[in-house]
This record gives structure tokens, C-alpha cells and sequence, in this order.
């Protein structure tokens, strides 16, 4: 009896221990493909990471800042352009050097700010310019950030929102600024030189041209009342079509023939031969 007794707590604790065995068996065998997905998602996150574009991974780490909404009871289009001037980046944090690395955030910003100042007149814009660039001189990496894409928007020839009375906003700022560097505000003044001339409503700079009989003449000689001044290229198409429209518009004719109306086509490239080849283009009362 004894020896079978023995026999039967030897059976449960052999038993006993074939599960505690399993058990570990099992919990080492789980921890082992947790432990393998876990470290696969982790090289497949740092792979997406490192695939990402720089911009792309500014973006993820930078969230987008809200801009201003203005009032719900101002339904004046004026008066809402200028709140929103005033007011569109009080919650942007110009601190933040990430801002820069993300275009669709905050180039996308200044393209809208800069849609709102036709509706809002000139003084409010200056206003605003300057409220923002004043914010911006915090950080010289984000100051620089606004300050070239500014160029980039208000100054490229080719750009569709280009306008000097605008960019000289930005110029004068950097000019005037502090912040900036005396070497680096070289540029910018020489710049602002070139857009203080010929503004709106000013008296357009007089200069010399010459025809194609060798003859010379300044624009302020030209007696008219109205003076259309056009500057082409003849391998432009552009240029041509233009002429085509004025060559083919009977009250610009009917105005250049009695004399209310002087048209004054100027070639501002250094080919003479292509000028002088499509010269008969030109119309003989220009």
C-alpha cells in the first residue's frame, strides 16, 4: 500500500510538473513572437521613416497651426479681408524652425495671406506685413523663411502673384530691421531701389530708344494723350499675339491715326538682326 501510495504522489507531482513545464514552454514560445512582431513593425516604421521624404517627416512631427477666422457678424467684404490681415497669424508659433520644412503648411499660409490683400486697402496690408514680419525677427531661420518666399511669390517674373507695391512691404521691413545684417541688407535695398521706380500713379521714368533709322528719342518727348508703352521680343509668342490684338483693334487704330493715342514698341534684347527682321510686323504708325 505504502509503495503504491508512493507511486501515486510520485504520478501527481511528475504531473504536476509536466504543466508547470508547459506552461513556461508556452509563455517563452508567446513572448518570443511578440517580441518578433514587435521588432518587425519597429524595422518597418523606422524603413518608412528613413524612406520619407524630409519634408514629409517635418510635417508628421509638426501639427498645422489654426489660422484666424474672422467674426461671423462682419459680412463686409473689406472689413473681413482686414481682420483676417490682422489677425491670420496670432496662433503661429514663429519659434518653431520645423514650420519652415513644411510647405503645404506654411508656404501654403503665406500664399493665402497674400490672396487677401487686393480686398483690403493698402495701408491695413502694411499694417499686417509688418505685424507679421515683427514676429517673425524672433527666429533669423524663420525671418529668412518668410523673407525668401516673399521673393519668390512677389517678385519672380513668373510668378502669378507677383507685385512690387506689395514685396516693397518685405523690402522696407528687411531694410529697416535690426535684426538683419548690413551685408545682408545689400540686396534687399538695391531691390527696393528698383521698385520705388516707376509706381502707380507716379510719372514714368524717362529713358532714350532708338528707332530703326539710327534716330534717337525719349519717351517724355512723345506728345499724345495717351501713351501705350510695350516692351516685346519677336520670338516671343506671347509678344506676337499681343501685337496681333492691338494691330487688329479698330479703336487702338482709330486712336493711333488721330494722333490721341502713340504706341511705343521697345526691343529691350541685344540680337539687332532678329529686331530688324520683324520689323515689318510692326505697324508704320507705331
Amino acid at each position: 500500500y505504502q509503495a503504491g501510495q508512493h507511486r501515486y504522489i510520485f504520478f501527481l507531482l511528475f504531473k504536476l510538473m509536466i504543466r508547470i513545464f508547459m506552461k513556461v514552454i508556452f509563455k517563452l514560445v508567446i513572448d518570443f513572437v511578440l517580441v518578433s512582431i514587435i521588432a518587425g513593425c519597429t524595422s518597418q516604421e523606422k524603413k518608412k521613416t528613413e524612406d520619407m521624404p524630409a519634408t514629409q517627416e517635418a510635417s508628421v512631427a509638426v501639427k498645422n497651426f489654426e489660422r484666424a477666422v474672422a467674426p461671423f457678424m462682419m459680412t463686409d467684404p473689406q472689413e473681413r479681408a482686414v481682420y483676417l490681415i490682422m489677425h491670420f497669424w496670432d496662433k503661429f508659433d514663429f519659434r518653431d524652425t520645423m514650420y519652415c520644412h513644411t510647405p503645404d503648411i506654411t508656404e501654403q499660409a503665406l500664399m493665402v495671406f497674400i490672396s487677401l490683400f487686393p480686398n483690403a486697402p493698402y495701408s491695413k496690408v502694411s499694417e499686417g506685413v509688418k505685424k507679421m514680419l515683427d514676429s517673425a525677427e524672433v527666429n533669423e531661420v524663420m525671418y529668412n523663411f518668410f523673407q525668401q518666399k516673399a521673393e519668390h511669390y512677389l517678385y519672380d517674373p513668373n510668378s502669378p502673384m507677383r507685385n512690387d507695391e506689395y514685396y516693397i512691404l518685405f523690402l522696407e521691413h528687411i531694410v529697416a530691421s535690426p535684426k538683419v545684417g548690413e551685408s545682408y541688407k545689400i540686396r534687399p535695398q538695391h531691390l527696393l531701389n528698383l521698385a520705388y521706380r516707376n509706381r502707380i500713379g507716379e510719372k514714368a521714368e524717362n529713358f532714350v530708344y532708338t528707332t530703326a533709322s539710327g534716330k534717337t528719342g525719349k519717351l517724355h518727348d512723345l506728345s499724345a494723350k495717351y501713351i501705350l508703352l510695350m516692351f516685346y521680343n519677336p520670338d516671343c509668342q506671347e509678344c506676337q499675339r499681343t501685337t496681333e490684338m492691338l494691330k487688329n483693334s479698330p479703336a487702338v487704330s482709330s486712336a493711333v491715326s488721330s494722333g490721341k493715342l502713340k504706341v511705343l514698341a521697345i526691343y529691350t534684347d541685344e540680337n539687332l538682326e532678329i529686331w530688324r527682321e520683324h520689323l515689318s510686323d510692326m505697324p508704320s504708325l507705331w
